[in-house]
């Protein structure tokens, strides 16, 4: 985390407020960004996140207020929906993206050619090389030299799909990493970044981290992801009440600030609440006095009591119907594979549910997690093995999908088709009482679905789901959109929770607070489980690197002396000619070699057998891996002895 420290303004809203009908979502607020700021915008689903950021960037204008920019400077949107047109391919997009820079590349190259065709001693020549110098100091600072090798960069970072797919045969999870990708590569001065971490996986997440710790503009960024709070901001802003609280350091430095300023307030309360006991006291001894102190301590005391308390935060529990005991068979999976066409998602996978086990899955988009969910639910049938439910065993299926809503439902037609009551299991629940444990008023019930925001329509849309009741939680990216209080209401309730969970998240903070297992996509259709959270996968992962690191160590201080290339020297001999045009294909078998290797280290439970079995497998690998480098050199070396006898 950066300690903050005030660069040049570069944004700014003054008294900006927004109304929307009845609603006052910002009054009169106030923000500047400066050029180093990192900020965390947090506040509830419906406060005002995307509003501000909306009339930040232009895209909205305010009822009232007004907004100021620093000359010239250039500011990217990322919104929650995908504006790119969707008849353009990922290229395209990508290539739009960077339009400007490369408009900059051109302007310089047709610069060095009028350059070229003038005397050295004319002013013309003297102006174009200042104009060549402007023209280089800008190329510089948008970073455009080196744009093809930085759009690759960011496509492998964030997973893109292939580069000549059309963006209208993209998921939502796909489109939105273009998306992501597009504002980043446009280096504006400003990124506004609305919920950038949605659907993007924990490798990804950590490579956005990085990117904006090293970028050189300022940067908002609306997140649910408190691990990324952390490491990539040094400033947090509140929307709280249609009104802005900003505060210097981090999320954790915020949390700390903030309970020392609700000790102060409860501080604060208890002295009011002392001060009223002891004047209405008084006031009950002396009801005629009437001389100007007396007149005093009753004016205080109604004072006090007018004040009142400050206001408190509802405590709220997501409700979730009391579920039917689970049996003692919960669920078995054996040795199940999975896949589509040609495309092996899972192999062999096994997993034996007891109670209490809170599972989370992590891995790549598109690796198979929700197929695996489907398949462990009885939803997909695998292409080998079985899978055993219980049979007391209920799902309670809280997918990552949002049901279409029609905007003139009312949340009650929408939850339960109108009914004010509804009977889940033995329960009958009162339905408009159920959503206020889901944070909406019970007046809401009657509103129609169309005037929510979206974090209230996850919440509208999870309260719908998990009211089918159930004792067998499976979560698929449940924090979607959900803003940092409805995301801890969520996680209490999940921990409260007596059956067995199977949660699919990139949410490391959840993860660690309540999974018991891990279990972790990674390649060949290898899935390996972990006991504990994810920080417990995090040290698996380091000690698994850590021994292959030690592997190759040893490997490369036993490698015989011979296996170093000898020096170059001009013209090839017959049986050279004869190596260089087989290389390739021995290079190919050694990488396949490598590949197998790799696989075996990587199936569940490899690490788990003892020294003696896994050390000579490891052995093995270092050993394919430092032969592949050899013929790499050999290749290389044979080549320039070529071209050095050519010249």
């Amino acid at each position: 985390m950066t300690t903050y420290t005030p660069g040049k303004a570069l944004l700014s809203a003054q008294g900006v407020s927004k109304h929307f009908g009845a609603q006052t979502v910002l009054d009169d607020v106030s923000i500047t960004i400066h050029e180093n700021d990192r900020i965390g915008l947090i506040g509830r689903n419906g406060s005002g996140k995307s509003t501000l950021l909306r009339v930040l960037s232009g895209h909205m204008n305010p009822d009232g207020g007004f907004t100021t920019r620093a000359q010239g400077v250039r500011i990217a949107l990322l919104e929650q929906q995908c504006t790119l047109p969707r008849e353009q391919t990922v290229a395209a997009a990508l290539e739009a993206a960077t339009a400007s820079q490369r408009a900059m590349i051109e302007e310089m190259r047709v610069l060095h050619e009028q350059l070229a065709h003038t005397s050295g001693a004319c002013w013309e020549h003297k102006a174009l090389h200042k104009e060549c110098e402007t023209m280089q100091r800008r190329i510089d600072a948008a970073g455009a030299w080196d744009l093809d090798v930085e759009v690759k960069q960011i496509a492998d970072a964030l997973r893109l799909p292939a580069l000549d797919k059309q963006l209208s045969a993209l998921s939502g999870g796909e489109l939105r990493r273009v998306d992501l990708a597009a504002k980043l590569l446009e280096h504006p001065d400003v990124l506004l970044l609305d919920e950038p971490t949605n659907h993007i996986d924990t490798d990804s997440v950590a490579w956005i981290e990085r990117f904006l710790t090293g970028y050189a503009g300022a940067c908002i960024l609306v997140t649910h992801d408190r691990y990324f709070l952390d490491r990539a901001t040094n400033r947090i802003v509140e929307i709280n009440n249609s009104n802005i609280y900003s505060y210097p350091g981090n999320y954790a430095q915020f949390l700390e600030y903030k309970a020392a300023v609700e000790d102060v307030q409860a501080r604060t309360e208890a002295n009011r609440q002392a001060l009223i006991k002891r004047e209405l006291a008084w006031y009950k001894r002396s009801p005629k006095a009437r001389g100007s102190k007396a007149k005093a301590r009753i004016d205080r005391l109604f004072q006090a009591q007018e004040q009142g308390p400050p206001p408190a935060d509802k405590n709220f529990a997501f409700a979730i119907p009391e579920p039917e005991r689970l049996g003692k068979d919960i669920l078995e999976a054996r040795q199940i594979t999975h896949g589509y066409a040609d495309r092996l998602l899972f192999e062999r996978f096994s997993l034996f549910m007891q109670k209490g086990m809170r599972v989370g899955i992590v891995g790549p988009n598109g690796c198979g997690k929700s197929t695996l969910l489907r398949v462990l639910m009885g939803r997909e049938t695998p292409r080998s093995g079985e899978v055993l439910i219980g049979q007391s065993t209920r799902f309670l299926y809280v997918d990552q999908t949002l049901a279409d809503m029609d905007p003139e439902l009312t949340v009650l037609d929408f939850v339960s088709d109108g009914q004010r009551h509804v009977d889940v299991g033995k329960q009958r629940i009162h339905v408009p009482s159920y959503l206020e444990s889901f944070l909406f008023d019970k007046s809401c019930a009657d509103m129609p679905v169309g005037r929510l925001s979206g974090g209230e329509r996850r919440r509208v849309d999870l309260a719908k789901k998990l009211l089918r009741g159930g004792n067998f939680l499976v979560l698929d990216e449940p924090t979607n959109d959900l803003d940092l209080f409805t995301l801890r209401v969520l996680e209490e309730t999940v921990a409260a929770f007596s059956g067995c969970a199977l949660i699919v998240s990139h949410d490391r903070y959840l993860l660690n607070r309540l999974c018991t297992h891990i279990l972790a996509f990674e390649e060949h259709g290898v899935v390996t489980q972990i006991a504990g959270n994810f920080n417990d996968y995090v040290r698996y992962c380091e000690r698994r690197e850590e021994q292959a690191k030690e592997v190759r160590r040893e490997a490369r201080r036993h490698a015989p002396a011979s296996s170093q290339p000898p020096r170059a020297r001009p013209g090839l001999t017959y049986d050279e000619k004869r190596e260089l045009a087989s290389i390739e294909e021995v290079i190919q078998r050694a990488e396949t070699r490598v590949a197998e290797l790799e696989a075996t280290i990587t199936a569940p439970g490899f690490y788990e057998q003892p020294h003696t079995e896994t050390r000579p497998v490891l052995a093995d690998l270092e050993e394919a891996r430092s032969e592949v480098e050899a013929l790499y050199e050999r290749w290389q070396f044979l080549e320039e002895k070529r071209d050095a006898a050519a010249k």
